[in-house]
């Protein structure tokens, strides 16, 4: 937020405060903004592949986003200050160290102050509470663990199981980085990122299981059956029919040695 234009703030979702001085920070600012990659990347995949499961996917992390909102508002435990403390004493020496600026801006340092050690006006007005318990892009990395673990196991199709032993790898890894970022940037407390985590895999597997009885109700059928799905060639082939990248590479070889022979 801005003095000169108290109605500014920044977009909750991207902005993201790290040291310019650390690589380590300017690294785990991109892990910090994976829960925003990975939507990209569903709406990506929605688009180019017309998949149900993708709009499956996108609608459970919505979800989940609503929960964290409620669980915040419910737990209204504070975020780490340390962070912020420490901004505070930089503008107070950068800024406020010439006593001339600092006698015309007196007021506008105590406010300042207060934002920062405080931090009342952190999402204020926004969709999101200012709390930070549970961290929601913890939530969010964990709910999409719980529920992509199960269906790498259980439904995805993969040429070897080194390729799919890679997925797993590279899957936890990125959970575990996300939370990390959270902690090291000051965002969230050890305890917060922790909490976020085991809920989202609850939710996430929770879900998941949920919408395979869903499928065996056949209303994810009747769904891809409605007029505006055949308009759109919604299909559900990571439940049914799913191939591997290897048999649709083979299919599609297939199908040019069959356009070269007509």
């Amino acid at each position: 937020m801005s003095l000169a234009y108290p109605n500014l703030q920044p977009f909750d979702e991207t902005y993201v405060l790290y040291d310019g001085k650390s690589i380590t920070s300017f690294v785990l600012v991109f892990f910090t903004l994976l829960p925003i990659f990975i939507m990209v990347f569903i709406f990506s995949w929605f688009v180019s592949t017309r998949e149900l499961e993708a709009c499956i996917m996108a609608f459970g992390h919505v979800v989940n986003d609503i929960i964290n909102i409620v669980v915040k508002k419910i737990l209204k435990e504070n975020r780490p200050t340390k962070m912020f403390e420490d901004y505070y004493e930089i503008i107070k020496q950068d800024v406020f160290k010439k006593e001339t600026y600092l006698e015309s801006c007196i007021t506008q340092k105590d406010i300042i102050k207060d934002k920062i050690l405080n931090k009342v006006d952190f999402q204020k007005d926004s969709q999101r509470s200012g709390y930070g318990m549970p961290s929601a892009h913890s939530q969010f990395m964990g709910f999409f663990f719980g529920y992509l673990l199960l269906r790498i196991l259980y439904f995805w199709k993969f040429d070897s199981k080194i390729t799919k032993r890679g997925g797993i790898l590279f899957l936890t890894i990125s959970t575990i980085l996300t939370p990390v970022s959270r902690v090291v940037l000051g965002y969230h407390s050890i305890m917060q990122v922790t909490v976020g985590v085991v809920l989202g895999m609850f939710l996430g597997s929770t879900y998941f299981i949920v919408c395979q009885y869903v499928r065996r109700l056949g209303i994810t059928d009747w769904i891809v059956n409605l007029p505006i799905s055949k308009y759109m060639m919604v299909k559900d082939s990571t439940y049914k029919g799913c191939i591997s990248l290897k048999e649709e590479r083979e299919q599609w070889l297939k199908r040019c040695k069959d356009n070269k022979k007509n």
